[in-house]
């Protein structure tokens, strides 16, 4: 994505017309129900204005004129690119980089518009409302970036950083400024879009699912008041984050800031006021997003402190992804060997000796397979993923380790193909093939993001190790309610102090819930004393016997 501006020139006869009258009967004639068509047209078009020299009030009242369709046109778009596999492939990543670029066109224009304003004190309004809306049109591009899991334009920050620096220089930053971009036009000022943005960087985007991004960056343009921007030295100017306004980074931990710089570029962030914030709107509204909002608490607030040093170890590893999926290979893993090692049954292998590329593969394998094939799902739309019906077969994927920690694993995916992964899975790492669920590896994923360098990476925080199929029924007045779900008993491990804990989907299950556990031949009924952490895929509870 290119973020310089165009060179603008005069126009001429066969320039597109920013005529205001004749700019409204074109944007009423958009075929908006045919999303390429439209896309295509309102692309061109901002193209070509953003490469006019035209007075700023005309484009100005330009911009603003095409703002309700690119919206129309973006949220479309959008519907068909979130909620993807990842990496995003063909058609998917298409409409994901036409969504960036149109975002982008729009910002230019209001840049452009800036550039022009810029030190004309008659037009400090105007002057804030374009400054207003390219950062807005920016947030946008880092948004969908944080959402797709890819890495943001080279250059987004330090363009952000600057409209936010010209603001504060022409006193703009607390001025009021109607939002148009959004479906409900609301007032905010330019500093509070500005921190709205720094706060979603700060609450680590990458390890948030799909989701949780978005509604952390909605949640934020009310919060964001609650924070503060200090300049240094200043009495009050108490904070753990900074921003440098004149670079191209997102905000740090003042900790790590470089002291070359000078004080004057630097702005200190204060959130020290949000956490209460956060706790009135969980206690007055209760939030449905409890675990969300606790997560983002924890990212506004201290710095974590690593305490083990990694180490890089280049080696595959197969990846079972997926409560239902784990659940099935440790209940019922193959316990034969096949006759004849020779015979190799996967063509992806034959056609690279080398055994070094990353593939991913279903056990429908009929020889040489790993697990054993469960029988094909029930077609009734009552049985839900997570019941006790009859299962299809567990995906796994190979990945590769780049680097180990005492807590967890960060894997690389380099296969052409989408990884069905996805923040906040519940995975089970298994190495050499080892059928023993006693040795496998539990974690959650934490962290995910695409760089063409290195490809799809997944950060993956270690749960406790072992792990153990049960199922497990909802109980209410000693009487089993509904369909038995499957779980997974994490054992207890005496040494290290930590307690058997519940792996359950986080429905219908809850903290002070009994439930009767099947493991085995045996059956206890147990209550749900604690909720570890509910990521939306699974919850982990502590629990104790009835």
């Amino acid at each position: 994505m290119n973020l310089e501006l165009p060179q603008r020139k005069k126009p001429g006869k066969l320039s597109f017309s920013t005529d205001p009258a004749a700019l409204t009967k074109w944007l009423n004639d958009l075929p908006l129900i045919n999303t390429g068509k439209s896309l295509e047209l309102i692309d061109s078009a901002l193209e070509q204005i953003n490469a006019l020299s035209i007075p700023a009030q005309n484009r100005l009242q330009t911009l603003e004129l095409f703002t309700p369709a690119v919206r129309c046109v973006t949220d479309a778009l959008k519907k068909k690119f979130l909620g993807k596999q990842l990496p995003l492939k063909d058609n998917n990543l298409l409409y994901a980089t036409q969504t960036l670029e149109l975002c982008n066109k729009m910002a230019a224009g209001y840049r452009i518009l800036a550039e022009d304003l810029n030190g004309i004190a008659r037009e400090q309004p105007q002057l804030a409302i374009a400054l207003h809306r390219a950062l807005r049109y920016l947030s946008e591009i880092l948004l969908t970036s944080y959402r797709i899991y890819i890495q943001y334009p080279a250059g987004l920050w330090k363009t952000i950083n600057t409209l936010y620096a010209i603001a504060d220089a022409n006193n703009l930053a607390q001025q009021p400024v109607t939002d148009t971009t959004l479906k409900d036009a609301l007032p905010s000022t330019i500093e509070t879009v500005y921190k709205q943005i720094l706060l979603l960087s700060l609450a680590c985007p990458y390890r948030l699912r799909q989701g949780e991004t978005h509604l952390a960056y909605n949640t934020l343009i009310n919060w964001a008041a609650a924070s503060q921007l200090h300049r240094v030295g200043e009495e009050d100017a108490h904070g753990l984050f900074s921003i440098n306004l004149q670079s191209d980074n997102p905000p740090s931990y003042r900790a790590l800031d470089n002291a070359n710089t000078s004080d004057t570029d630097i702005r200190i962030l204060d959130t020290k006021n949000m956490s209460g914030q956060i706790r009135e709107h969980l206690t007055h509204n209760n939030a449905g997003d409890i675990d969300t909002l606790q997560r983002l608490m924890l990212a506004w607030g201290d710095m974590p402190k690593r305490q083990f040093t990694r180490h890089s170890q280049h080696a595959p590893v197969k990846l079972v992804i997926g409560l239902s999926a784990i659940h099935r290979l440790a209940l019922d893993p193959v316990q034969e060997k096949p006759e004849n090692d020779d015979n190799i049954g996967d063509k992806h292998y034959l056609q690279d000796p080398t055994f070094e590329s990353s593939t991913s593969f279903r056990t429908e394998t009929t020889y040489g397979q790993v697990f054993k094939q469960p029988a094909a799902p029930d077609a009734s739309i009552l049985k839900g993923a997570y019941a006790a019906d009859k299962p299809g077969s567990a995906h796994i994927e190979s990945w590769k380790i780049a680097d180990i920690s005492a807590g967890g694993y960060c894997l690389l995916w380099d296969s052409e193909e989408a990884s069905c992964a996805k923040v906040g899975e519940l995975v089970a790492l298994i190495e050499k093939d080892d059928i023993d669920p006693d040795k496998w590896q539990l974690g959650t994923i934490r962290r995910m993001k695409f760089t063409e360098q290195r490809g799809l990476e997944l950060g993956v925080q270690l749960l406790s190790p072992g792990a153990k199929a049960i199922w497990a029924h909802l109980c209410k007045e000693g009487v089993n309610t509904g369909d038995k779900m499957q779980g997974i008993l994490l054992p207890e491990i005496k040494a290290i102090k930590i307690e058997a804990s519940l792996l359950l989907p986080s429905l219908p299950f809850r903290t002070g819930s009994k439930a009767t556990v099947e493991d085995g031949d045996q059956t206890n009924t147990v209550s749900l004393t604690r909720q570890l952490e509910n990521t939306g895929s699974f919850c982990q509870y502590h629990f104790t016997a009835v």
